[in-house]
C-alpha cells in the first residue's frame, strides 16, 4: 500500500514537471521582442543606407543620390555616374542589390518607398516582397527617414511586415 502511495506521488511530480516544461520552456517568444526586432531591422537598414557611399558613382552618398533624384525626377536626376547612368537609375539599382543581399536573403517581408509625396505613383523608389506591399498593408513596424530637398521633404519609409 505504501508503494502505491509513493507511485502516485511520483506520477504527480512527473505531471507537474511536464506542465512546467510546456508552459515555461516551450513558450513562444513575446510579441514585444519580435516587434523590437522588426523595428531595429528597419532602423538599421535605413541608417546603413543613409551613411553608405557608392562605388561606381564617384563615392557619392546614397542619400545625396536620393535627394538629387527627388529634385529632378523627370530627368532621372542630374548626377551622372561612372557607367553613364543617372542618379535615379543608379540609386534604384544599388538599393535593389542591397535589399536582395539582406532582406530577400533572410526571407524578410518588407516594402520600401521614397518620395516627396504620399502618393505611391510619385515614388522615386518602391521595392516590396510579394506578401508585403504598400498597396495591401499588413501588420508590422516601420521606420521613416527624412531628407530636405528643393521640392519638399523626401521621406524614405522602410516597413517590415509580421
Amino acid at each position: 500500500m505504501e508503494i502505491m502511495g509513493l507511485m502516485i506521488v511520483v506520477i504527480l511530480l512527473i505531471v507537474g514537471v511536464l506542465f512546467a516544461i510546456k508552459f515555461v520552456v516551450l513558450k513562444k517568444p513575446p510579441e514585444t521582442r519580435q516587434t523590437f526586432s522588426r523595428t531595429q531591422m528597419a532602423s538599421n537598414m535605413g541608417l546603413a543606407l543613409m551613411s553608405s557611399t557608392t562605388e561606381n558613382c564617384r563615392g557619392t552618398a546614397i542619400k545625396d543620390l536620393l535627394i538629387d533624384c527627388a529634385e529632378w525626377p523627370e530627368d532621372g536626376g542630374t548626377i551622372s555616374c561612372g557607367d553613364g547612368t543617372k542618379s535615379c537609375a543608379y540609386v534604384n539599382r544599388t538599393i535593389e542589390g542591397i535589399l536582395e543581399g539582406t532582406f530577400d536573403a533572410w526571407n524578410v517581408k518588407y516594402y520600401m518607398t521614397a518620395g516627396t509625396t504620399k502618393d505611391l505613383d510619385d515614388s522615386i523608389i518602391y521595392f516590396h516582397t510579394p506578401l508585403c506591399s504598400a498597396v495591401n498593408p499588413r501588420p508590422g513596424e516601420s521606420e521613416s527617414f527624412f531628407l530636405p530637398t528643393s521640392r519638399g521633404l523626401l521621406t524614405l519609409k522602410i516597413f517590415i511586415c509580421e
